[in-house]
């Protein structure tokens, strides 16, 4: 490394989707943006403490203008815990794609139980207890943000996308417990990166409350003998559960 260049340090996150979503953004090598009035926390940038009227004005006017220019990428630390997989994947019946993520570029998320208090005049790390400050219920999530800012929508979904690059490296595609998603359709999803991409099928461990790697990875596909057309063999790999 040259004297002065920057070392850049990724951190492994993930990032919860249903089956079909997660294939197409794999497919399409992009992350669907969040939009603010999107998100499931109606407190995300209203999380301080609000001791007047002229406070609450500006916060709304602050959160106007944030979510007009920006929306956030949100992901977990870990993909183990079944409750992420229940409220963002389909219920285990989606996927969890994990990437390695320029930490330049995302930061974790603080958890409180008390509002914070804004300083006078605000600081710079005032302006970072809005962007990453949530209520300590959320903590399970482990969430790591990157605020975007948005330009062009997609025109065929009206959605904003951002497309992988060298910050965003995709490097795991963990198959739920659920989803019924052949192997054979990830690979296919995957066929065009050159970089080599983990692939595993997950399922509900035996002594924990936790979502695993299944070590004998995806089910068996149990062909008819009787069957011989191509078309009918295809059907039961896609049905294969």
């Amino acid at each position: 490394m040259h004297e002065g260049a920057v070392r850049i340090h990724y951190v492994r996150l993930y990032h919860f989707l249903s089956a079909d979503h997660a294939l197409d953004d794999i497919a399409q090598r992009r992350l669907k943006i969040s939009q603010i009035d999107q998100l499931n926390d109606p407190f995300e940038l209203w999380c301080v403490y609000q001791k007047d009227r002229r406070l609450r004005d500006a916060l709304r006017a602050y959160k106007d203008q944030m979510g007009a220019r920006f929306g956030v990428l949100c992901f977990s630390r870990h993909w183990h815990n079944p409750v992420l997989w229940s409220h963002y994947a389909d219920r285990h019946r989606g996927i969890c794609l994990g990437f390695d993520i320029d930490s330049r570029g995302a930061k974790p998320v603080a958890y409180q139980a008390e509002r914070p208090r804004l300083g006078t005049p605000p600081s710079c790390v005032d302006a970072d207890q809005l962007l990453y400050t949530k209520f300590l219920n959320w903590q399970y999530e482990e969430e790591w943000r990157s605020w975007i800012q948005i330009d062009e929508r997609d025109p065929s979904t009206g959605f904003y996308f951002y497309n992988f690059d060298s910050s965003v490296r995709l490097r795991e595609v963990i198959v739920g417990p659920l989803c019924n998603v052949p192997e054979s359709r990830v690979k296919d999803a995957l066929r065009d990166y050159r970089e080599k991409i983990s692939v595993i099928k997950a399922r509900l461990a035996f002594k924990t409350f936790r979502v695993v790697r299944n070590l004998r990875g995806f089910p068996q596909i149990k062909l008819d003998p009787n069957m011989t057309s191509s078309h009918e063999i295809s059907l039961a790999r896609e049905n294969s559960v």
